[in-house]
């Protein structure tokens, strides 16, 4: 399995070739550790996102018997939290159809009480084997998270944190940079620019909150029926890159 993958990987293969082998290669490298359950999910996912990045999409399971066959019920694959930016779509980039995904989209891909919900829901009653948590560049609720962070600087502020109450018109968009501004300090606290480092360590974090805030996910985790990969989208390129699978043993936050 983990051959014929490397294979169909090299679908993926452009002129930027050194970029292109080292995706190959990782996303390799994640479906060896990956559960038996979800090996099968992770291989369509890489696939369809190898065929969407060269502009060779299936479209599979859109037609109308597909549409009249989920109608009587739902068995996706795998589960994505993703942003909800409209510049992508899991369906679209992973090419897939009707009924393969169960997609839960908030801005920043980060995790609350009913996000984690939705997420045991499809892992529990659907059976879904899979959790992606995608994360994408440019990503704009880091940013406005890092642009909290660097006015903070800039300020005669001498708090620890960035200020997180602007007011209650928008308290709610201030309760989203509080919840990212975590992944923002530890993208800090080494050189270069922050904003690529804060959305892959948010998505980190978002899997740490999935299992640190769900003892079911744990257990499925711990059972080997359920698997979780991070993943960044190139929005120039259309490619995910993966992370290694993630465990509840290692992700799971002390408090």
């Amino acid at each position: 399995m983990i051959a014929s993958l490397t294979m169909a990987l090299t679908i993926a293969l452009t002129s930027d070739e050194t970029k292109t082998n080292t995706t190959t290669q990782t996303n390799a490298k994640t479906v060896a550790k990956l559960n038996p359950y979800a090996e099968n999910a992770f291989r369509r996912i890489v696939e369809g996102n190898a065929r969407f990045s060269q502009g060779l999409k299936t479209n599979p399971n859109q037609d109308i018997d597909k549409r009249l066959e989920v109608a009587k019920g739902q068995v996706p694959h795998t589960i994505v939290l993703t942003c909800a930016d409209s510049r992508l779509s899991p369906e679209i980039l992973f090419d897939q159809g009707l009924g393969d995904l169960f997609v839960i989209r908030v801005a920043g891909n980060v995790a609350d009480q009913f996000t984690i919900a939705s997420i045991e829901y499809a892992a529990e009653h659907l059976h879904s084997p899979l959790l992606v948590v995608l994360g994408h560049e440019r990503c704009g609720a880091v940013a406005a998270a890092v642009g909290a962070y660097e006015s903070h600087l800039k300020s005669d502020s001498h708090t620890e944190k960035p200020a997180e109450n602007h007011g209650d018109e928008h308290a709610n968009i201030t309760a989203l940079v509080k919840k990212i501004l975590p992944s923002v300090l530890e993208a800090a606290r080494t050189s270069g620019p922050i904003l690529d480092k804060a959305i892959n360590i948010n998505v980190e974090n978002t899997i740490s909150d999935v299992f640190t805030h769900s003892p079911l996910l744990r257990r499925l985790s711990e059972e080997a029926k359920f698997s979780v990969v991070g993943g960044t989208y190139d929005l120039d390129d259309g490619r995910v890159t993966f992370t290694a699978p993630r465990d509840a043993k290692t992700l799971v936050r002390i408090h």
